[in-house]
């Protein structure tokens, strides 16, 4: 099936996870409602605050609190979406967690399984569910967050790293599977954010020494609400892969330096005095 890239997202059925809150997924809902979208939204807590403001907006939405973890639940709020909307026209695969100061030798595998199956299983699962519905549209897109540290691994981060690693090699995989079948009415879109202004690392499971740092580092970086913008924006012009903040300036010293880029890395909490 062919059909024209998403310039519009008037009348679609998106399907937000991670909605709840105020990060990303928040801040893609409310743009999404306003460009007239038919939202449905899941998280794991904090569903309240976006239930709000679409309600004062007037907006067509449906939530429900969904652990990521559980296939069950995923499989319960697509079934949801469906009997509610009767159509998928856009999935941004939005919800993750970040571990925290954590190195490898203190990682356990109980921690790795955690955030295994929330970053990349909840992705997978999630996507499996909707894509049959999806092909069947003629406009739609599949939308993954990876990260910058799905690019360049990062020290006392491995098994977020490794989450997202595997999202972008998903994403760029199913993608190049499209294309080559020849389908077009289907885009599919990984999305890099490097230092965007959230509270991922205050809600990390592990504090340590320089957690604060590490968050505060964040906040100097690309609002919540502008990276929503750029993620929609990436959809309409079926960007490939869409970066934010810093992320495309890491993807390049990687490209680079594949193997030297650690000694930028060093250099760069240096500069920004975070220890490790």
């Amino acid at each position: 099936m062919r059909g024209e890239v998403m310039q519009s997202f008037n009348n679609k059925v998106a399907i937000v996870t991670g909605g709840g809150g105020d990060g990303i997924g928040h801040n893609l809902v409310m743009a999404l409602a306003e460009q007239g979208a038919k939202v449905a939204f899941c998280d794991i807590a904090n569903l309240e605050s976006t239930e709000t403001k679409l309600k004062a907006m007037g907006a067509t939405y449906y939530s429900a609190p969904v652990d990521m973890s559980d296939k069950s639940q995923i499989n319960d709020f697509v079934d949801a979406v469906l009997d509610e909307f009767g159509q998928i026209d856009v999935l941004i695969n939005n919800a993750g967690i970040a571990l925290g100061d954590r190195t490898f030798e203190q990682v356990t595998e109980a921690d790795f399984e955690k955030i295994t199956d929330i970053n990349y299983w909840g992705v997978v699962h999630t996507t499996m569910r909707c894509y049959p519905h999806m092909l069947k549209r003629p406009e739609a897109a599949i939308v993954n967050l990876s990260s910058s540290q799905g690019i360049l691994g990062a020290p006392h981060l491995v098994p977020y790293c490794t989450t997202k690693f595997a999202v972008r090699g998903f994403t760029d995989s199913l993608r190049a599977e499209l294309y080559v079948a020849g389908v077009r009415n289907l885009t599919v879109h990984c999305v890099h954010p490097g230092a965007v202004a959230t509270n991922i690392t205050l809600n990390a499971d592990y504090h340590g020494k320089s957690t604060q740092s590490f968050h505060e580092a964040l906040q100097r970086g690309t609002p919540a609400n502008k990276a929503a913008e750029i993620i929609l924006k990436g959809i309409r012009k079926n960007t490939g892969r869409i970066f934010i903040s810093d992320g495309r300036m890491q993807d390049i010293v990687v490209r680079l330096f594949p193997t030297l880029y650690v000694w930028f890395a060093k250099l760069s909490l240096k500069l920004r005095k975070i220890e490790l």
